[in-house]
């Protein structure tokens, strides 16, 4: 199945994985961006949010395009494996509240710019989960 495949509604694997296909996809499209973003512009995004260490962006930046490579192979298989999908949910999860954890020991170092970019992130990979969350609901309604 194509990228492509996966977004259309006209495609010929359940109509009922929709919801999770599209929440998926767009978790991928938002760690691409992040990724790149941070492999791009890593020194300055370093200095401006305040992070001591300047390999910190780019490894994240590594990381989070694999992460993506994962969730667009899993979104676009045939059947979507709802533990794979559960295992991105969980690590979106850790994401959100790693991000929580953290805030109080870096908001001493971090800028404004970096603690509201923490923030934001987290709301969207909050989002992501919740999004994706729905949809493994939904597939599995359609299937009991």
């Amino acid at each position: 199945m194509f990228l492509t495949d996966a977004w259309k509604s006209d495609t010929p694997f359940n109509p009922e994985s929709r919801l999770l296909r599209r929440f998926l996809l767009g978790n991928a499209t938002f760690s691409t961006l992040t990724g790149t973003l941070c492999l791009v512009d890593a020194a300055p995004l370093t200095q401006a949010f305040g992070i001591p260490d300047p390999t910190l962006l780019p490894g994240l930046g590594v990381q989070l395009l694999l992460f993506a490579t994962a969730i667009v192979w899993i979104a676009t298989r045939p059947d979507i494996s709802t533990r794979l999908a559960w295992i991105i949910i969980a690590l979106d999860i850790g994401w959100v509240v790693g991000s929580i954890a953290l805030l109080p020991f870096v908001s001493g170092m971090l800028t404004a710019t970096g603690i509201t970019a923490l923030v934001l992130v987290a709301i969207g990979v909050a989002t992501f989960a919740c999004g994706q969350i729905a949809g493994i609901r939904r597939l599995t309604a359609q299937t009991a």
